[in-house]
């Protein structure tokens, strides 16, 4: 087929490699992969929630598509917002890896880590799980993709880090770590996905990105998108979500804590998967209604 897909990313070595990843799905398709650096990856010194949050990754490749200078976006789901730049699709949701996260470093616990502990993140979900956990350690930033958060870690900066499993897998890194089990971190909503993105006038890219999608991974991440969306949550609030399908029904799974981890509300549901938008909408109804319950000053 003479027809060629440019397709936008990210310039870090995860967003490559999910590239390829979609790349092998569709072999008979000519590709072009245009490299874009986002405000987000220029500045690391400042927390993400400071300069715009995790959607930052993602408006440099909505603006590359919207200009009509890529066919197709390529993200980590859990960086999107649950509204999209008007005009623009996800189109496929690929086969979802790991949601996990790990707790990189020597120990063979969570509670073996010592006291007052330095531990590595950008994130203010997983700053504020731990911390309801174990209020005595040190929450520090940690910018940067991948290999250069390792690196720091490597070179002593911290006593453990945190990464997302399915990175680490994607990029075949062999690393001393413990997968944080969900009752203690439970993962953003997204977590392990990707998600192609596309102009919802593109009929021949919507049709080849039909045949890709993985309808499980879709439901799922859709019914927990929903929940982050009607809890007026984005990527840089400290909420957690997990869905799981199973015999047409999709569990759900969600948390809301407070920025220091003070406090955590939990709940989950199950219904149809098909209706996976309504159940997470559902569910951040009664974390709402939990929150005013028990925290009617918050």
């Amino acid at each position: 087929m003479d027809t060629e897909i440019k397709i936008a990313t990210r310039a870090s070595p995860l967003a490559i490699k999910q590239c390829e990843i979609l790349i092998k799905l569709i072999p008979h398709i000519k590709t072009k992969i245009i490299k874009i650096e986002s405000k987000g990856d220029q500045v690391q010194d400042r927390n993400l929630h400071e300069i715009g949050g995790k959607g930052l990754f993602v408006k440099s490749l909505e603006k590359t598509l919207l200009e009509n200078n890529a066919d197709i976006a390529v993200h980590s789901m859990k960086d999107m917002e649950w509204k999209q730049a008007k005009g623009l699709k996800i189109g496929a949701v690929l086969e979802r890896g790991s949601r996990k996260d790990l707790l990189i470093g020597k120990w063979k616990s969570f509670y073996d880590l010592p006291k007052n502990a330095k531990i590595g993140t950008s994130s203010v979900r997983r700053k504020a799980f731990l911390l309801s956990k174990r209020p005595d350690l040190s929450i520090s930033l940690l910018r940067g993709n991948v290999n250069t958060r390792i690196n720091k870690f490597n070179k002593g900066e911290f006593d453990a880090i945190i990464l997302a499993q399915a990175g680490i897998q994607r990029l075949n890194l062999n690393i001393q770590s413990i997968e944080l089990p969900e009752d203690i971190l439970l993962p953003s909503a997204g977590q392990g996905a990707i998600a192609i993105q596309y102009k919802s006038e593109n009929k021949f890219i919507q049709n080849t990105l039909n045949d890709i999608n993985h309808q499980i991974t879709e439901y799922e991440t859709l019914a927990e998108r929903s929940f982050v969306a009607h809890l007026n949550g984005s990527c840089s609030s400290p909420i957690g979500a997990s869905a799981r399908i199973k015999d047409n029904k999709v569990f759900l799974q969600g948390s809301l804590s407070s920025p220091n981890g003070d406090y955590i509300i939990k709940d989950e549901i199950s219904g149809f998967y098909q209706d996976a938008q309504n159940i997470g909408k559902v569910l951040a109804n009664s974390i709402i209604k939990k929150q005013k319950q028990s925290f009617p000053n918050e």
